[in-house]
C-alpha cells in the first residue's frame, strides 16, 4: 500500500470529530462559515421542537453579534410558529430605549455583564409578547477589552416562564418521547455544544426573578479572531436555551 493512501485511509473520518471551536480556529474562512450555520440549524431545531411543543415563543437581543443569532435562528424553515423576532441593540441608548435595560445597572456593572444581558432577555419578552428571551453581549474584538473583562468575553442571559415547570407537566408525556427520540437521533451536535461549554463557559449565575420570568446568565471567554468569538456566542447561545428547556 502506497504511502499515500495509508495518509488518507488514516484521515478518514475525522472531519466529524471536530469541536465547532476546532473548526472555527482551524479551517477556512468559508469552512468555518458552513460548520457554524450547520451546528446552529441542528440546535434551532432542537429549540423549535420543544418550543413548539409547549406552545412557548421565543425572541432574542443581540449586542456583539449584531443580528447573527436571529440569522442563524431563521436559516430554518418554518421557525414563525415559534420564533417572534429580535432587537439589536449595540448602544447603551438603544437597550435602555428598546428593551428596557436600567440606566443604573449599564453604569455600575457595565454592557457585558449578568445583570445586564438578564435584563435584555427579559425586556426582549416584554416588548414582544414572547415567553422565552434570549441574549447576548460581549467584546469580540480585537479592541476594546480590559484586564476584567478582555476580549472574548461574552455574557448570556436566557428568560423563561416561572411557571416553565407546569408547561412541561402538562405536556409530560409528550416531552418524555420527545426527550428519547432526541437521544435515540443523530444529535453529534451536542456533543460539540458541550466541548465548548466546558472548555470556555467561566461560571452560570443563579436563578432570578424579573417580572414575570426566570433569569439566568452564562459567562464564557472565547478564543479566536472577531468572527469566530461571534459565532461561537451565537452558538452557546441556541445550546444554553436548547439544554435549559429540555431538562
Amino acid at each position: 500500500m502506497s504511502q499515500q493512501k495509508k495518509e488518507n485511509d488514516s484521515t478518514k473520518g475525522k472531519v466529524s470529530e471536530k469541536t465547532v471551536g476546532e473548526s472555527l480556529s482551524s479551517t477556512s474562512a468559508k469552512n468555518a462559515m458552513t460548520e457554524f450555520f450547520r451546528m446552529s440549524e441542528s440546535s434551532t431545531e432542537g429549540i423549535g421542537e420543544i418550543l413548539n411543543l409547549l406552545n412557548l415563543r421565543l425572541c432574542v437581543a443581540e449586542s456583539c453579534t449584531g443580528g447573527l443569532l436571529g440569522a442563524a435562528i431563521t436559516q430554518v424553515s418554518g421557525v414563525s410558529s415559534w420564533f417572534e423576532g429580535g432587537f439589536i441593540t449595540y448602544s447603551n441608548e438603544a437597550k435602555q430605549k428598546h428593551i428596557n435595560v436600567d440606566a443604573k445597572t449599564l453604569e455600575k456593572y457595565g454592557a457585558v455583564s449578568a445583570l445586564t444581558v438578564c435584563q435584555m432577555a427579559s425586556g426582549a419578552c416584554e416588548k414582544s409578547s414572547s415567553q422565552v428571551g434570549l441574549s447576548i453581549s460581549g467584546i469580540a474584538g480585537p479592541d476594546g477589552g480590559t484586564k476584567d473583562k478582555p476580549v472574548g468575553t461574552v455574557w448570556i442571559g436566557l428568560r423563561v416562564p416561572k411557571n416553565l415547570a407546569e408547561y412541561k407537566e402538562k405536556h409530560s408525556q409528550a416531552f418524555s418521547r420527545l426527550n428519547s427520540a432526541v437521544h435515540g437521533s443523530d444529535y453529534s451536535w451536542i456533543m460539540s455544544a458541550q466541548l465548548l461549554k466546558n472548555a470556555y463557559c467561566i461560571r452560570e449565575t443563579p436563578v432570578l426573578t424579573i417580572g414575570e420570568g426566570d433569569v439566568i446568565a452564562r459567562e464564557f471567554h472565547f478564543e479566536g479572531d472577531r468572527t469566530s468569538v461571534r459565532q461561537s456566542a451565537v452558538f452557546m447561545a441556541l445550546y444554553f436555551a436548547y439544554e435549559y428547556l429540555s431538562k
